[in-house]
């Protein structure tokens, strides 16, 4: 028989430890001296102590052990909460995994652009809204100013304040043409069938801006000469979190751009759709 220290010492775990597992009812000593109240545990008694330290390695609670240890869940039992804990393991594998992805992209930015200000790729999700937008296809990027500029100043002033919410840019990507091929318009509080037209005959029309499960985004001020680094900062961020492209992307300007800070000082949240890369 030996006393606790010398058990503790011989398991290679603590007396603290040997306790716990005593008032769980886990493993109680052998024998307790009733004059001193010293605590001893039989050699025999460390198979047991293994036992409750090896289901412990693996994942599993003192409280799912203690049932295992009187035989009080079969094999098939067992094997299932082995298979759920693997599973848990799994999920907590590729979750570090992206974060790694994530810190690893956050330094190749630093290096790049010498940084660490306007370039936090945040993901979240995105509930559909309704849209009351132009479409136009621009040939460059004077062309596409103009039209947001007409849809912002145009369109507030035709649309009611209650209605119009955030203007919009959508950028569609899934074709090769050379032209920009764009809806301009305003998110709305609630839906609307009401279009608006604005000089020059063009027509806004309602539909709606798709629920997005999964959004790249980052907020950088205005659209100006270096907005490019801010689309570079996230491809770089998609590329090296195994993402890809899921879908047209979005800038939505978080302030009037009809006003100061005016259109190239406001707040832009720019939006990429995303999915894993197979």
């Amino acid at each position: 028989m030996f006393r606790i220290g010398e058990f503790a010492q011989i398991a290679q775990v603590s007396a603290r430890q040997l306790r716990f597992y005593d008032q769980l009812g886990l493993l109680q000593p052998a024998h307790i001296d009733a004059q001193t109240g010293y605590r001893y545990y039989s050699i025999r008694q460390l198979p047991r102590l293994n036992g409750i330290l090896a289901l412990k390695e693996l994942g599993l609670s003192l409280e799912q052990i203690g049932p295992l240890l009187k035989d009080e869940i079969s094999p098939t039992e067992l094997r299932a909460m082995l298979t759920l804990k693997r599973a848990e393991v799994e999920r907590s594998l590729r979750e570090e995994e992206r974060r790694l992805r994530h810190i690893e992209s956050r330094i190749a930015q630093i290096d790049r652009h010498g940084g660490t200000e306007g370039f936090d790729v945040i993901l979240k999700s995105v509930e559909p809204t309704p849209f009351l937008s132009l479409h136009c296809s621009c040939a460059d990027m004077d062309e596409v100013v103009r039209m947001v500029r007409l849809v912002a100043e145009d369109g507030a002033r035709q649309i009611r304040p209650a209605l119009r919410d955030k203007l919009v840019v959508v950028a569609h990507n899934d074709h090769d043409d050379d032209r920009l091929d764009l809806d301009i318009g305003f998110s709305l509080t609630r839906p609307s069938n009401a279009g608006v037209r604005l000089t020059g005959d063009y027509l806004m029309r309602a539909s709606e801006l798709p629920a997005v499960e999964t959004m790249a985004t980052i907020v950088r001020p205005g659209t100006n000469m270096e907005s490019h680094t801010s689309f570079g900062a996230v491809g770089t961020w998609i590329e090296a979190n195994n993402y890809r492209i899921a879908g047209p992307c979005r800038e939505v300007f978080l302030e009037p751009i009809t006003g100061p800070p005016g259109f190239e000082g406001a707040l832009v949240e720019i939006q990429f759709p995303i999915r894993p890369a197979a």
